[in-house]
């Protein structure tokens, strides 16, 4: 008979303490708690107690032990669990942090990489979704990048409804260090547990046996147990009047007591430690059901873990050497026939058996993989790990191809150091390969990995002089030396640029064709938008055919950025969204409602603008990534901007630069918002500075100031032809935003030289170009119609007239007040705004329809003609035509049946019989 106390003996405080932290976090004040302790002193089992009372409370509880031999093992654990429950958390609930949950497993396939910040908020989201207890036991085992989530973890519960329990020995280690940092800050709690009293020593016995122990028995368990509860139940169930001169004797006499054959496979499972692989460990021994339940029933294990990590210890530490050698490459065969994902294990194991060669490749492989998945820390600990384990020069050499290849990858573990961490680590791979004689191929390809940290740290010249030694050229040397010189940012430099990327797309493996195509995209987007467009479709279909998932995503947001640089459109932008979300790309999804933002700003589109740039900031804050943080900012200082709010932008603009944006991104706001206050002194002002500060090759920007800047110098006399060519002839007219403002700016020329045909040729450009779009459309009519007015050309009153209705709708009350006195000048009748004026329906209004192509859709829907509208109306056909144009674009309709067949049920049309 096995004696173990049913119920939890001292610790009073300790639970106290507990459970008053599971009543904080039922009311949303969520934290940690660490219990630090020495093996056997009872943290697993207080933990067990306070997940039972957290259960009975209402909460999930989710569970992990980590173990070094596996990375993230207690995170992939919890996930895991949480995922079997018949509740499991879904997409609604997750969204696309779901797949980057579902990455987290050892046989994970390599794909699409997870930032560390990224993997770290699946498992917020996860905690989050409803009231969790996580119990985190071992943690003194647990791998850097463990370490790393749990610290993001407790930095972001205080008001939700979590409670992370987590169990580590006092050893002064990683795990030891987050646990005092955490309790410093107050995002977490310490309990230390100590020994039993004497009393409590007597009251534990008592309930193992049912009985109060004999005097002599329990002299003899305080003397020896030192108030450990595992060491008194051990002795209980041993002999203690033997009075054993240690715990593992007793143990062993129990492990003895079951036979031969179930000490064989106690011995198997102990060779993994106190966790072990239920199927390896009965591949290994050949064992059956029965001697399982025999040793449950001894109270030795319970599933698929020894009850106290003792016991594992006590049987092998009476193996031999040679036995122990024997039985962990067993166990490392087996391993590798049932789980050939676990590469750690089994580099373990053969380490264990004494086979050097294979625990290296095992460890090699295992790099290479947790790199793929974006593990780059793990990455560099295994292989680093692998070094330390020989000095063989094959060997060494082989760990120093992998640390080359992964060197880059590690330059993003911790961003903000500029890559200082990968390349100190190249110096030491240099110093390595030096004692080795390694071939200077060897030699030459870490400086290679060098130049890669250093193009993603952005040390152009650095990367140069790391490759002015390469003496042979080679795909990757020059893919690697192209990405180099684009970042110099020389105009000189860039036809150097793109033969080097031409010539590695040539002859490169997939990855690195993909690489070269994205260096010329980049070559070439400043150029000629089309060849850029043809090289990222290039791009994507290597991408594709090779199943190289991160790269068909970057892929597929750079044919979203060309095509809203060539359009103005979203489509594409949105099918790189879908596809980031699909794929939990959470870095590349947050990228992509950036770029709609902006691109919605320009349409004029400004709930959605708003929309897409709030839910990328508020990812891109939580995550900590600063840069694409500032840009939802600058969205936000759009919007406030084109509504002529000088406070909120103002407000929206400080923050832009505690976020570190640019100063174009801030001269460009505070212009356009000058523009809506018809204040064109101080947005020239503006501009003009603005123009001043940017010394960079435009060719290689995507400047956005200079297309209004021109229509407005233009309108007010400052700028003629030569300007105006000077950049209508640049890379700039690829861009519909700005041949858009270049179109109304040839308009205002020709209708000023006399030349009245051209010039309506010009103003009819100008409204095709900015049909669905905003600023570009009504500034241009705002400052079009008074030239227009004074020279005879195209048709001012009207374009006034929606350029008022588009301001008054807009709350933008400057502009449209300039508008109405313009009009009254020019002695137009004063236009009465209708009753239904703020009245469009809302879905039309979101698509920006204005109140005078609400009254022409209305006529459209009772199947009037151009002709009878434009008299109804007292407009020409000719501004009835283009109004049906814009509304088809507005609406994304084909022909005008589809527009009236969308329009009826909006605004309650009939068909005249």
């Amino acid at each position: 008979m096995q004696f173990q106390s049913p119920v939890l003996v001292g610790r009073v405080e300790e639970t106290s303490a507990l459970r008053a932290a599971v009543t904080r976090a039922e009311h949303r004040r969520g934290g940690a708690m660490f219990l630090v302790g020495e093996p056997g002193i009872g943290k697993s089992r207080l933990a067990s107690e306070i997940a039972g009372h957290a259960s009975g409370r209402g909460f999930r509880v989710l569970r992990g032990r980590a173990s070094r031999a596996v990375p993230l093992r207690a995170l992939c654990e919890a996930v895991l669990s949480a995922f079997r429950k018949a509740d499991a958390p879904d997409e609604k609930q997750l969204g696309a942090y779901l797949p980057v949950l579902l990455r987290m497993t050892p046989d994970a396939p390599a794909g699409v990489p997870d930032p560390a910040v990224v993997r770290a908020e699946a498992v917020l989201r996860l905690l989050t979704a409803e009231k969790t207890l996580l119990v985190l036991e071992d943690l003194h085992d647990a791998d850097g990048e463990t370490l790393a989530v749990v610290d993001y973890l407790l930095d972001n519960l205080a008001d939700e409804p979590v409670l992370i329990v987590a169990t580590l020995r006092p050893h002064p280690d990683g795990a030891h260090r987050l646990a005092d940092e955490a309790t410093a800050r107050r995002v977490a709690g310490t309990v230390r547990l100590s020994g039993l009293t004497d009393e409590e020593v007597a009251e534990l016995a008592r309930h193992c046996l049912g009985e109060p122990a004999r005097d002599d028995v329990l002299a003899q368990l305080v003397k020896v147990s030192d108030g450990v509860p595992f060491v008194v139940e051990e002795l209980i169930n041993g002999d203690p009047r033997a009075v054993p001169p240690t715990v593992a004797a007793a143990t062993l006499r129990r492990v003895d007591a079951l036979g031969p054959e179930c000490v064989a496979l106690l011995e198997a499972a102990a060779i993994f430690g106190r966790t072990f692989p239920l199927d390896v460990v009965t591949a290994v021994a050949n064992s059956t059901d029965e001697l399982w339940q025999d040793a449950e029933r001894a109270q030795l294990v319970h599933g698929h873990q020894f009850r106290h990590s003792l016991t594992a210890d006590a049987i092998t530490g009476r193996m031999t050497p040679t036995a122990r050698a024997t039985l962990a490459r067993r166990a490392a065969r087996a391993t590798e026939a049932l789980r050939p994902s676990e590469l750690e294990l089994i580099a373990e194991l053969w380490e264990a058996g004494g086979e050097t060669a294979k625990a290296v490749g095992c460890l090699v492989r295992a790099g290479k993989h947790a790199a793929a998945l974006g593990r780059f820390g793990t990455a560099v600990e295994l292989l680093e790990r692998g070094q330390a384990l020989t000095g063989d020069p094959d060997l060494t050499a082989d760990l120093l191809d992998a640390l080359a290849l992964v060197l880059p990858l590690a330059a993003v573990v911790v961003p903000a150091d500029d890559g200082a961490r990968a390349f100190a680590l190249g110096e030491r791979l240099q110093q390595a390969l030096t004692a080795a004689h390694a071939q200077p191929e060897r030699r030459a390809a870490v400086r290679l990995a060098q130049a890669r940290v250093a193009a993603v740290a952005g040390q152009w010249e650095r990367g140069l002089d790391l490759l002015a030694t390469a003496k042979e050229t080679c795909a990757s040397v020059d893919v690697v030396k192209a990405a180099l010189l684009l970042g110099l940012n020389q105009l000189d430099l860039l036809p150097k640029a793109r033969a080097l990327a031409e010539r590695a797309a040539a002859t490169g493996t997939p990855e690195i064709v993909c690489e070269a195509l994205e260096v010329l995209t980049r070559c070439t987007r400043g150029q000629d938008l089309a060849e850029a467009r043809q090289h990222v479709q290039r791009w994507l279909q290597v991408a594709e055919q090779h199943g190289l998932a991160a790269w068909r995503l970057r892929a597929l947001l750079e044919l979203g950025i060309t095509d809203k640089y060539l359009t103005a459109g979203v489509d594409t932008l949105l099918a790189a969204r879908q596809a980031a979300s699909d794929t939990g790309a959470i870095v590349i999804l947050i990228a992509a409602d950036l770029h709609l933002g902006a691109t919605y700003l320009v349409r004029g589109d400004y709930e959605e603008s708003a929309r897409y740039g709030a839910s990328a900031g508020e990812a891109a804050e939580k995550l900590g990534l600063h840069a694409l943080k500032a840009l939802a900012v600058a969205i936000e200082a759009g919007i406030a901007a084109m509504h002529g709010d000088r406070k909120a932008t103002d407000r929206a603009l400080a923050r832009l630069r505690d976020h570190g944006g640019s100063e174009e991104i801030w001269a460009y706001s505070s212009a356009v918002c000058a523009l809506m206050e018809e204040r064109y002194d101080r947005a020239l002002a503006e501009f003009d500075e603005l123009e001043k500060a940017v010394t960079e090759p435009r060719i290689l920007r995507g400047t956005f100031y200079q297309g209004p800047r021109l229509l407005v110098r233009v309108a007010h006399g400052l700028a003629g032809w030569r300007e105006h060519e000077r950049l209508a002839e640049s890379h700039l007219s690829q861009v519909r935003l700005h041949r858009t403002y270049f179109a109304w700016s040839r308009a205002i020329l020709l209708g000023r030289e006399g030349e009245i045909a051209q010039a309506d040729a010009a103003a009819a450009e100008a409204l095709d170009l900015s049909t669905g779009l905003g600023l570009p459309r009504y500034l241009g009519l705002r400052l079009a119609g008074p030239s227009a007015l004074a020279d005879g050309w195209g048709e001012p009153l009207e374009w006034l007239r929606e350029a008022e209705e588009h301001f008054h709708r807009s709350g933008v009350p400057a502009v449209a007040a300039a508008c109405r006195a313009v009009l009254r000048e020019a002695g137009a009748p004063r236009q009465r705004r209708r009753r239904d004026h703020d009245t469009v329906p809302a879905d039309l209004r979101k698509a920006g329809v204005t109140v005078r192509e609400y009254e022409v859709l209305r006529l459209v829907v009772d199947r009037f003609g151009n002709a009878e509208i434009a008299e109804r109306l007292f407009l020409s056909p000719r501004t009835v035509e283009r109004h049906v144009a814009s509304l088809k674009a507005r609406t994304g309709r084909q022909s005008r049946a589809d527009l009236i067949a969308y329009a009826r049920p909006l605004i309650g049309g009939s068909v005249p019989m």
